[in-house]
């Protein structure tokens, strides 16, 4: 039987699309009132069973720890399983399932302690099935709530059951305090069992039908399992998020293990007041469940989740510092409500985000993956904690705990999640996709979001490694700038193809390979080029049809030509830059067709440098920036996607292309302002700005710029010579109290010069001279040359002895001096031993080994210092200022250069290799 050809959308909760109220909706509540006593009772086990083995069973430390490691032991062997059956079968049916198996298993308990035969041994059993019938029921009740509630009320949602379930949790331990005491810890577990019956009943009278998967053939489970597996580690926000839950489940099950026996015999609390102590904590896990939403709203979820893993390690301070007495007790619930706040806070807003962004087929086996690591590392936690209480003792175990809570926080502060400003947009699967739920796709990501003028949504990475390809137009020509002229305002027209499923998985697998290469991280660029439709930026794009020895002829392509759009999509997403303007023509109302030599003179980026950039960048909600080199307006998009278009202002030396990228911004609904003039001159008019970025090379970093970076700005270019081989990039910041300050980093790719800015090539005839090693002295050599990776040492080889250019085609080391013909190539001939040919007046092998051998004495750098002093000078200067060199202009004019032009590169290409 196909249960989805006759099941019906859920009913109730799926009225939240009319209504926000989530305590209207009928199965929501008793989903929740099912789920809130499971987790009242377990209040009561969780002080129950402890007390037993503690005080009754007289447990050592290392039997305390074993009971703990036989409960936490389930979720990390059956999670998977769990997770794969919940997206296979009936949730509901799980639930009730894994409730009604725990109420039996928690039974025996009272029973065999009536007849006094309960024994350690008993409780591990119960420990072990309790456990492995709550995987069964988490996995499927987690996963089933997005089907119950619109993703738009997910977090509201957590929220509610957060704070409801902690003061659940604060009744829960009360109740099991006050149980303990009249009926005795044994009898106390009643109270669990009944809430397990209840929670099955509720879940019961659900009556929303489920849609459970269309499946045309049996799948093993491990595959389904697999694919779940596949599913986290490719989208990195859930790697992060899983990563983060795992390392602080080890550190708080080291320390949960050895709490009540700390408590309990080291501060000689009683049990009552034990219970008392949880109850506190429940209650600050209820408040900060309760808050997550406001301060995520505050501050941004990140931030919010980054703050919470900062305070928790600080929460074990008085735990280890206290003495018996009332006074400690009372300290020691205060601060296990703060890590208990902490940690309802993030738990609550991680889980949204986790649920949020995945989709619906997939739901139990992401939460599965999770509960899995987390789980798997709970028994590791325990045994550590056992294992350290009982050699070294119970205090300096719990001192160990509280220093691996330290490593979620680094594993958060690492990722671009910390700069998170905004919930993540919701997933939808586009249409005509064609996979069947249960069944996603080998790459199942979280699909496009929606794109709007001005989303709120803020922060990124800035950890990219790859750089390549810019814009050019712009710099250096003396231009008279123009005012702006921005159309008024109007609703964004759709894009014919925004909805296409053709568009959206080129898309989607465009970004895909760019963090498959590490050029993109999780965060809001990663979501703005999801969004931001390529098309329509560039509805035409030119295609080389010549053969690279052959004069250049183009081909323009226009997405309005049914024939084109198959290519012109392939190229668009292809990562690789996309020329857009021939020779500085108009670029609007212009005829597709064949165009005949000459060079190119604008085009977008390569999408890696453009997203490593971004990144770098940091943009945030709410900054001016100012974007120099207008190009296809991809940069203007995605700023105005992040910060909101009212303050972006990008500018472009040409005024055709300006204009182009002004209609096409507006047709995305985007209104920055785009204005034509000078890129080295900037636009004071609408600064001082707080992020500039400017997407040509300049030879020295432009004063007008520097003069117009806010307080606390940053700006960020490509600083070069005439030479593509060896880039550099400058980051300028401006401090709150107005000092500038700037670094040199040696990077892989960078953007080239535009207007102005004349490069060096080989030529054709340049490299088969070399490849013939036509006139060279040829000589053996023991020196070592410097590796690719030693960028640094490259650069200021750049800047030292300028004019050289690698070629990057030949197979050994390679380097002309086009502008007197020099050449060397170092081929390796042996361990150790080179052969080493050298051509023309400059011996560039001695050159290399001179930088090289200053460039390990300075201690080898990859970033340098640039200073920028009041009268205009600009130097680059390593640390104690073992190396260093003036920045000048020299290399914007390049004047009497002899090498040929490459006759098959475009104008202004920015190719770096």
């Amino acid at each position: 039987m196909n249960p989805s050809a006759t099941s019906r959308p859920l009913t109730g909760p799926r009225e939240g699309h009319a209504s926000t109220s989530l305590w209207r909706h009928r199965d929501f509540r008793r989903y929740l009132t099912g789920q809130t006593a499971s987790v009242a009772g377990s209040s009561i086990s969780s002080m129950a069973i402890p007390v037993l083995a503690v005080l009754h069973l007289d447990a050592t430390p290392g039997q305390v720890a074993w009971l703990a490691f036989c409960g936490q032991l389930p979720p990390a062997l059956l999670a998977l399983h769990a997770g794969a059956l919940a997206d296979r079968h009936s949730k509901r049916r799980q639930m009730i399932t894994g409730d009604l198996v725990s109420a039996t298993a928690l039974a025996t308990v009272p029973v065999a302690a009536a007849l006094e035969e309960l024994t350690l041994a008993q409780l591990m059993v119960v420990a072990v099935v309790h456990g492995a019938a709550g995987v069964l029921h988490d996995a499927a009740a987690i996963s089933l709530l997005p089907t119950l509630v619109d993703r738009s009320l997910i977090q509201r949602g957590n929220s509610r059951i957060g704070g409801l379930f902690a003061i659940a949790a604060t009744g829960g331990s009360s109740l099991g305090a006050a149980l303990t005491a009249l009926l005795g810890p044994a009898r106390a577990l009643l109270g669990d069992v009944g809430s397990y019956l209840l929670s099955a009943w509720c879940t019961a009278r659900i009556q929303a039908r489920e849609t459970t998967p269309a499946r045309t053939k049996q799948r093993r489970l491990r595959t389904e399992i697999a694919e779940g597996l596949r599913y986290v580690r490719d989208d990195h926000r859930l790697s992060v998020l899983t990563w983060v839950n795992a390392t602080t489940s080890l550190a708080l099950a080291a320390l949960n293990t050895l709490w009540a026996l700390y408590l309990l015999r080291v501060l000689e609390m009683s049990a009552t007041a034990f219970g008392v102590v949880l109850g506190i904590g429940a209650l600050g896990a209820a408040a900060g469940a309760l808050s997550a939403p406001a301060i995520a709203h505050r501050f941004g979820p990140g931030p919010m989740m980054l703050g919470a893993l900062a305070l928790t390690p600080l929460t074990q301070v008085p735990l280890l510092l206290a003495s018996p007495g009332l006074g400690w007790e009372i300290v020691i619930g205060a601060a296990l409500f703060l890590q208990l706040a902490c940690a309802g806070a993030a738990g609550t807003t991680q889980r949204s985000i986790r649920q949020i962004i995945t989709e619906d087929c997939m739901q139990a086996r992401m939460q599965a993956v999770s509960t899995w690591l987390t789980s798997g590392a709970r028994p590791l936690g325990a045994l550590l904690a056992g294992g350290l209480g009982t050699w070294a003792g119970v205090r300096p175990a719990l001192i160990a705990g509280g220093c691996l809570l330290v490593v979620p926080l680094v594993v958060l502060a690492r990722s671009p999640l910390r700069a998170l400003r905004q919930m993540p947009s919701t997933p939808r699967t586009p249409e005509g996709t064609g996979h069947t739920a249960g069944q996603p796709p080998a790459a199942a990501r979280p699909t496009v979001p929606a794109p709007g003028p001005a989303p709120a949504e803020e922060g990124a990475g800035r950890d990219g490694r790859r750089h390549a390809v810019t814009y050019l137009n712009t710099g250096g020509a003396e231009v008279r700038p123009t005012a702006p002229a921005l159309p008024e305002p109007r609703p964004a027209p759709p894009s014919p193809a925004a909805t296409d499923a053709q568009v959206v998985a080129a898309r989607t697998e465009m970004v895909a390979r760019l963090e498959e290469a590490g050029d993109l991280q999780t965060g809001v660029v990663r979501d703005a080029l999801l969004a931001l439709p390529r098309e329509t930026l560039m509805p035409q794009a030119y295609v080389r049809r010549s053969a690279p020895d052959e004069p250049p002829r183009w081909e323009l392509l226009d997405w309005s030509r049914p024939d084109d759009r198959v290519e012109l999509l392939g190229l668009l997403h292809s990562g690789d830059s996309v020329s857009i303007q021939h020779e500085g023509e108009p670029i609007l109302n212009r005829a597709p067709g064949v165009r005949s030599g000459g060079a190119m003179t604008a085009m977008s980026s390569t999408m890696g440098m453009t997203a490593d950039l971004l990144q770098r960048l940091d943009l945030r909600r709410g900054q001016r920036v100012l974007d120099v080199g207008t190009g296809a307006g991809v940069t203007a998009a995605v700023a105005s996607f992040i910060c909101g278009h009212n303050g972006v202002v990008t500018l472009d030396i040409d005024q055709h292309v300006s204009e182009a990228a002004r209609a096409r911004l507006m047709a995305l609904g985007y209104q920055p302002a785009v204005v034509t003039g000078d890129g080295l001159s900037g636009w004071p008019e609408l600064g001082p700005y707080d992020r500039i970025f400017v997407s040509f090379a300049v030879p020295r970093i432009p004063p007008a710029l520097v003069a117009q970076l806010a307080p606390g700005g940053r700006a960020l270019m490509t600083l070069g010579t005439s030479s593509p081989s060896w880039p550099g990039l400058a980051v300028i910041t401006r401090t709150p109290t107005g000092a500038v300050e700037a670094k040199l980093v040696a990077v892989e790719f960078g953007h080239r010069g535009g207007a102005g800015f004349e490069r060096l090539f080989l030529s054709a005839a340049f490299r088969k001279q070399i490849a013939a090693s036509e006139g060279g002295r040829t000589r053996p050599s023991r020196l070592e040359p410097p590796a690719d990776t030693d960028r640094g040492m490259w650069l200021a080889l750049d800047h030292l002895h300028p004019g050289l250019v690698r070629d990057r085609s030949a197979e050994d080391l390679t380097i002309g001096a086009p502008r007197c013909g020099s050449w060397m190539r170092a081929r390796p001939v042996g361990h150790r031993r080179w052969e080493v040919t050298t051509f023309g007046p400059r011996d560039i092998w001695a050159e290399i080994h001179y930088v090289a051998d200053r460039w390990l004495a300075a201690g080898s750098p990859h970033t340098y210092r640039l200073e920028i002093d009041a009268d205009g000078a600009q130097r680059v200067t390593s640390r104690c200022r073992a190396l260093c060199w003036t920045l000048t202009d020299a290399s914007h004019t390049d004047t009497g250069a002899t090498g040929e032009p490459d006759p098959h590169s475009e104008k202004g290409d920015s190719h770096a290799h």
